[in-house]
């Protein structure tokens, strides 16, 4: 089966979302301690997050840091809303950011209601960063609360890719681990593409290595901070390569992105 997701508009972006009934409890943010706490342990590069209140569209609670990745103050970020935080992205980015959005959100209730809970969803796009240029960007929502099929409110994951080096990023993939597939959504003109996911198994020492490889350290330095060798760093990298069946330690790198074997 081949899909498409066509992009959409501010109006219909809010339309979509702005149907949630009800309240949350006021120690909500409560639930999202454990993801919050976890998250530098596997991040890959620098990153920000805040939680949306999904009954009022409205940010609630942001990282500390959030200064530093975008020109806008703390003040600005909290109680913002979807005009906000879309007007980040670079306009031409815009509409099939919002289009990935809905399509990820009814794709994720879906997977629910048929009991499909070990789904992970990475958005890709450019945001503006606190000089007032464009890097990419992977984002993810890993924790929501959902009540009655509807998300009532969500934690959102940002990591800077300004130091990665790839070309040909998707618009959208999401790792299916129950049936073991991975799932790719580019623009409107670019088919759904769909293969099998054999997610490689990664060593504790081997992902030191990748985080600080998408850090930017090379062998070297890689070799001082975890006090090995050079030729014992060497030999994971060659092993990872090996696994991911990539060439170049930038293959590896985006392999390691778009299977979510670093970032939560």
């Amino acid at each position: 089966m081949k899909k498409k997701i066509n992009p959409i508009n501010e109006q219909q972006f809010n339309d979509y979302f702005d149907k949630k009934d009800g309240k949350l409890p006021k120690n909500y943010f409560d639930f999202f301690d454990d993801s919050i706490k976890n998250a530098k342990r596997f991040a890959i590069g620098p990153y920000l997050w805040f939680i949306n209140n999904g009954t009022r569209m409205k940010t609630e609670r942001i990282s500390e840091n959030i200064e530093q990745f975008t020109p806008f103050k703390k003040e600005d970020w909290m109680d913002s809303g979807t005009e906000f935080f879309m007007n980040l992205f670079h306009p031409q980015d815009r509409a099939y950011l919002m289009a990935a959005f809905v399509f990820s959100a009814n794709v994720r209730l879906q997977f629910l209601r048929e009991g499909k809970t070990d789904v992970t969803f990475n958005h890709y796009g450019r945001m503006i960063d606190r000089n007032g240029e464009y890097r990419w960007i992977l984002l993810q929502s890993p924790i929501q609360i959902t009540h009655n099929y509807e998300i009532k409110a969500s934690i959102v994951f940002i990591y800077d890719l300004s130091h990665f080096i790839i070309q040909n990023m998707p618009l959208l993939s999401f790792m299916d681990f129950t049936d073991n597939e991975v799932q790719y959504f580019r623009h409107i003109d670019q088919d759904l593409r769909k293969i099998d996911m054999e997610k490689p198994t990664i060593t504790h020492r081997e992902k030191d290595v990748l985080k600080l490889m998408a850090q930017g350290l090379n062998s070297p330095e890689i070799a001082e901070k975890l006090f090995l060798s050079y030729h014992t760093v060497e030999n994971h990298k060659r092993n990872l390569r090996k696994k991911t069946n990539t060439k170049t330690s930038a293959e590896l790198i985006a392999f390691t992105m778009n299977h979510s074997l670093l970032v939560l």
